[in-house]
């Protein structure tokens, strides 16, 4: 019996068909990866224009910041002041107060007009008449914080000072612009006279050149009487 003879037929290997596949191809020097922090960094440096103006939002968002805490920090101790002044007024104290209703304003005054007195509240220049005297009483402030709106006041006008228990009335009379080295606003007189002075113009921003006069005369005098018992009232309710 024969057996029929086979041929045996040879499959290549798959590993050499994979092998065969293989072609190696020259590519290009390719940069180590960089991170995406490193790659917004590089983007500045090749765009200057989008590096300062992040660094103007920057500087920006700090003074708007700065600015901002400063206002808290004046208008917090203007209050505490208030709070001061309604306690001490009955008890003949120091502080002096300054009331105008137009402008609903209702700020205690500070003595001596420096830089710092004048950022907690309107400043009574020491040279000048006390507030409620006979003389010239001048008294300054920022056009941007308690004397915004100074430039509101018109004739007859009224203007109060509260000082010491007492109430001193006085009428505005005159408002004028006058440069800062004009300094007759700041003369002697002989009757009471209130000057109230800011910066003009009161809403440009920037420096502003000239300066915001506004004059008020004293049309009544306290009723010392009237004063003295009401703080013998006060004086005899504290000791019961």
């Amino acid at each position: 019996m024969q057996v029929p003879r086979t041929s045996a037929v040879h499959k290549p290997r798959r590993s050499r068909q994979r092998r065969a596949q293989i072609f190696l191809k020259p590519e290009l020097w390719r940069p180590f990866p960089i991170p995406a922090k490193a790659e917004h960094v590089v983007s500045y440096l090749r765009d200057p224009r989008q590096l300062v103006s992040y660094v103007l939002i920057f500087l920006g968002t700090v003074l708007c910041t700065y600015v901002s805490g400063t206002y808290a920090w004046m208008y917090a101790q203007q209050k505490m002041l208030l709070h001061e002044w309604s306690k001490q007024s009955a008890l003949n104290a120091p502080l002096t107060k300054l009331s105008i209703p137009r402008i609903q304003l209702e700020d205690v005054i500070l003595e001596g007009a420096s830089s710092h007195s004048l950022l907690l509240g309107p400043a009574h220049l020491s040279d000048s008449a006390a507030p409620g005297s006979l003389g010239n009483s001048v008294i300054a402030g920022h056009r941007d914080t308690f004397f915004r709106h100074v430039h509101s006041l018109r004739y007859g006008d009224d203007i109060y000072i509260l000082r010491g228990g007492k109430r001193y009335h006085y009428v505005v009379r005159m408002r004028k612009i006058v440069e800062p080295t004009n300094l007759s606003v700041l003369r002697p007189t002989k009757d009471g006279e209130l000057t109230l002075i800011t910066c003009y113009p009161t809403h440009a921003i920037g420096p502003a050149p000239q300066r915001l006069i506004v004059v008020a005369k004293m049309v009544a005098q306290p009723d010392v009487a009237a004063h003295e018992r009401l703080i013998g009232t006060k004086l005899q309710q504290q000791l019961k």
